[in-house]
Parts: structure tokens; sequence; C-alpha cells
């Protein structure tokens, strides 16, 4: 059997995306893990499946857990409904598992779009937590100890300021990810300020491991910088491969601002 599939990425963070319509008879999750394995498969950070009718991103991991949103997936995915004549409106509205998102498309060429990601939340059954996790000092293996703060900014979201971004992201990462007080684990963003609009951000993904970037956990970063009187409401966020960004509006929304670039287009064989 041949499915046709695209592959985008958003600052590097990569993504494999099928119309829902071509995959409807398969297993999403044993599909994701099979189309985002990066030796027999295309290889990418998840995969997108793409509805319509009304029109919505559905979202899996690449070990095949599902996730309520991706910040530079609904940009490939509104990049994606652009390229396949499925979408054409500068402005329109998507549905995820994390609600209602809002795609404004600012620019055609380069592809960069604004998604308004929502407004934090803090409710602890979201995140998975039995009490609040802000500030709270975690220890980990080996000695380490970590100062936490955790939210749910489209996803499960934990941010932990560091000198070493990537090194911290490599080395503790995974242990914080999978840490007992998290009941669905979390994705861990750990974030080094530059100056008051400036951060450097590199994420550890639950169900993926350390990615070359994250938008819905850099729009966490700058909503924890910013409680904590770190940062102003706005940010340049700088990842391995490009920059987001984002702004914190007067209501409490949270505005992201990226690129999207497709990489190829084909039929896979399974």
């Amino acid at each position: 059997m041949r499915i046709p599939i695209a592959k985008y990425h958003g600052c590097g963070n990569d993504f494999v995306l099928v119309r829902a319509s071509w995959v409807q008879d398969r297993d999403p999750a044993a599909l994701a893990r099979m189309l985002c394995e990066r030796h027999t498969g295309i290889g990418a950070d998840g995969l997108i499946i793409v509805k319509e009718n009304p029109l919505e991103m559905i979202f899996y991991n690449q070990d095949g857990s599902r996730a309520p949103m991706c910040g530079n997936g609904i940009r490939c995915f509104a990049a994606y409904c652009r390229d396949q004549g499925i979408e054409q409106r500068a402005h329109y509205a998507v549905q995820t598992l994390a609600g209602i998102q809002q795609v404004h498309v600012r620019t055609e060429t380069p592809f960069q779009v604004e998604i308004d990601m929502g407004m934090p939340k803090e409710d602890r059954s979201l995140i998975g937590i039995a009490s609040p996790i802000w500030g709270q000092k975690i220890p980990l293996d080996g000695g380490v100890c970590v100062q936490a703060y955790s939210l749910f900014m489209g996803t499960i979201h934990t941010v932990v300021f560091s000198d070493d971004p990537a090194g911290d992201a490599k080395r503790i990462g995974a242990s914080l990810c999978a840490h007992p007080l998290y009941a669905y684990g979390t994705n861990v963003n750990f974030v080094q300020i530059l100056d008051e609009e400036t951060m450097r951000v590199c994420t550890y993904e639950r169900g993926c491991g350390v990615t070359l970037a994250c938008g819905s956990g850099a729009c966490a970063s700058l909503v924890c910088a910013h409680r904590l009187g770190k940062m102003s409401a706005h940010a340049t966020v700088c990842l391995e491969k490009g920059t987001l960004d984002i702004t914190i509006q007067a209501d409490g929304h949270v505005c992201m601002s990226g690129p999207a670039v497709r990489i190829m287009e084909g039929e896979m064989i399974i």
C-alpha cells in the first residue's frame, strides 16, 4: 500500500503529515511509530494527521503516544493545508485536543504564521500533579536538584532556568520528564535568559526526547519568566535551527509566530 505523505519542519522540529482520509483504516499510534522511525521510516519527531470538515490537527509523538497540541506542529499543519489547497484563508480555526487554535498567516514567502496558543492553565488535573509545582525543588538521580515551574500550555510543560540548556536537557531531561510527581510525564524546557526580551530554550519532549525546538514550550517558558519578573511580555526565543517570536497579550493569551518549511513530498510504502 502506498500512502502520500509530506514532511515539514518548524525551526528543526520535524513532522510527517498525512490526510486522515488516506489512513482511516490504520492504527494511528502504530503508524506514527512506523513513519517517525529514523532508520526504517521517514523519520520525524511526530506524526500530524490532517482531518477535514471540520479542520482538525491530530498529533502523535514518535513513540506513538498522542499529545493534545504541538506549537511547531500546528505551523507545519497550516503550511501543509496551504500547499494542499485545503485552506487558503489567512485566518481560520483549527480543532485540537487542547481546544480551538486560531491560525493567522502573516507572510506567504517565506511562510510565517502566527498562532494564538490560548491562555496558560494551572489546573492540576490537566498537568497531572497532586499539588502545585511552582518554584518547587525536585531531587533527581545523582544528587541533582532542580527548581521547577509547571503549567499547561497546550500540553504539560515544566520550566527550569539554566546556564546550559542543551547540556541540561541531555543530562537530566529524561529524569525530570518521567518523575513520579507527574502522572502523565512532562515536557521539560531548560531556559537561559539572555536579556529582558531574549531567551535560549532547549526542550526534552515526552514521547520524543531532546528536540531542536518546541513551540508550546517556548510559550510556557516566557509565561514563567514573565510571571517571575525575569522578562518582559515579549521575547525572541532562540532555538537550535531558528527563532520564534512570543508575545503575552493584555488578555493573557499567548501568541507565537514562526516559520514552517516543506522538506519533501512522496509516498510511503507500507
